[in-house]
């Protein structure tokens, strides 16, 4: 049985756009039949000259299959993306330090933008602006006599090699080995040693490969958030073990607002005992402040914070020194967690006594106390940078203007970097050096 084939079936064969039919569909035509289309001589045919009033049809039809066509391509590129995407961009991320690597996704992106855009070439492989343009600036000016190989003359904002040593020396200092980078950063603002923005501290520490993270860190809790000194206190007991494996107690007392350790006591127990004399520490920091002598004091619910004698010793509190206590249970009286003074655990615990052991009570003891006061007085807080804890405790401000001295090294810094002898510059005209992307 002869099969009879449309008109326009026939026409798309003799004009050679076949293409556009389906391709399970000419799979089916025989080869002879497509044979016996193909060398048919049209020209013979009358009328073979009003063809031309089906052209335009037919490259409209022929644009649209071509879009339809480029668009399941793109269908199957971004499924596919969307399966690599997790490999392929921390790859892509990680090329900040292969120069090669580096230029071969700034050729990929200039490509791509040219039909989707910058901004969506740039979510497509996955970087933000401000990293592409800190790699076309990486690429036009490469000096070796940088340390992030950008020309100081051109980029005079960038640090100095003094300033990045300063940042070196400082992070590897064993005396801040129980630091922070931002309390680091803090008190190099203090010192006039480095007077860098937080992010340069981190930027450059992970250019240097130090790491200062905390070991176990919790997940972030929600807390109570005071005003004021004294409006909230915070007591809680964690535990120390010595190398005999005996476990310790600690209590800490700590101010809300300015985060200072105002009392602390170790015991062998975790009793009502430990409660009583890290607040009763506590109180002589407290007498001393000359504010707020009403506070909440903030417990968990252990029995050690909710007994006789510890309410009995509140009260004596309140005749005698005539400073107020309310105690309240964190997540039973308020829907607020003891999280503050957890943090000081975690702090006490991650950065001051790992990978420390005693053998007694009174070696912990007195570590905790140098611990402690270089918590409260030395390292300026996170909260607070760049101020320490008893500064903010007791209001004592700073001898100096940190947005001054902030903008005094900006000015000086650029100053210096424009005035600096690049080796790679020296003769060469503007914008010569400079390789186009």
């Amino acid at each position: 049985m002869r099969h009879k084939y449309d008109t326009a079936v026939v026409f798309l064969y003799a004009i050679g756009k076949e293409n556009m039919l389906p391709y399970e569909f000419r799979k089916q035509i025989p080869s002879s039949t497509i044979s016996t289309w193909r060398k048919t001589n049209y020209s013979e045919y009358l009328g073979h000259e009003f063809r031309y009033f089906f052209d335009d049809a037919f490259k409209n039809a022929e644009i649209g299959f071509k879009y339809l066509k480029l668009k399941k391509t793109m269908l199957a590129l971004t499924r596919a993306w969307v399966m690599l995407s997790y490999t392929l961009v921390p790859l892509i991320k990680s090329a900040a330090g292969d120069k090669v690597l580096q230029a071969r996704v700034l050729n990929a992106i200039n490509y791509i933008k040219s039909f989707v855009g910058l901004k969506r070439a740039l979510k497509i492989v996955g970087i933000s602006t401000p990293m592409y343009y800190q790699w076309i600036l990486e690429a036009r000016f490469d000096c070796f006599d940088s340390f992030t190989h950008l020309c100081v003359k051109r980029h005079p904002q960038q640090l100095q090699l003094n300033e990045i040593l300063k940042i070196k020396k400082m992070l590897t200092n064993p005396e801040y080995d129980h630091w922070p980078i931002v309390s680091i950063a803090g008190i190099a603002l203090r010192q006039r040693k480095a007077i860098v923005s937080l992010y340069s501290w981190y930027k450059y520490a992970k250019f240097l490969n130090i790491s200062r993270k905390v070991a176990g860190k919790s997940r972030k809790t929600i807390g109570l958030i005071a005003t004021k000194p004294n409006e909230y206190l915070h007591v809680d007991t964690t535990f120390y073990e010595l190398i005999s494996g005996k476990k310790i107690s600690i209590s800490f007392v700590m101010d809300n607002y300015s985060k200072m350790i105002l009392g602390w006591h170790v015991s062998e127990n975790n009793k009502f005992s430990i409660v009583i004399n890290s607040v009763s520490k506590a109180l002589k920091n407290i007498e001393k402040h000359p504010d707020q002598k009403t506070t909440y004091l903030v417990t968990d619910g252990g029995k050690e914070n909710h007994n006789k004698y510890v309410n009995e010793f509140i009260e004596r509190i309140a005749k005698r020194k005539k400073i107020r206590f309310t105690k309240i249970r964190a997540l039973k009286d308020i829907r607020f967690s003891n999280s503050p003074v957890e943090a000081i655990h975690r702090t006490m615990k991650s950065r001051y006594l790992r990978g420390r052991k005693f053998e007694s009570i009174k070696a912990l003891v007195k570590y905790l106390e140098w611990a402690v006061n270089d918590y409260n007085v030395e390292r300026p807080h996170y909260k607070h940078r760049p101020r320490t804890p008893h500064e903010v405790y007791f209001n004592i401000p700073l001898k100096f203007d940190v947005k001054k001295r902030v903008k005094q090294a900006i000015r000086t810094r650029i100053k210096n970097n424009k005035n600096a002898k690049c080796i790679q510059c020296t003769g060469c005209k503007p914008g010569a050096c400079e390789t186009k992307f």
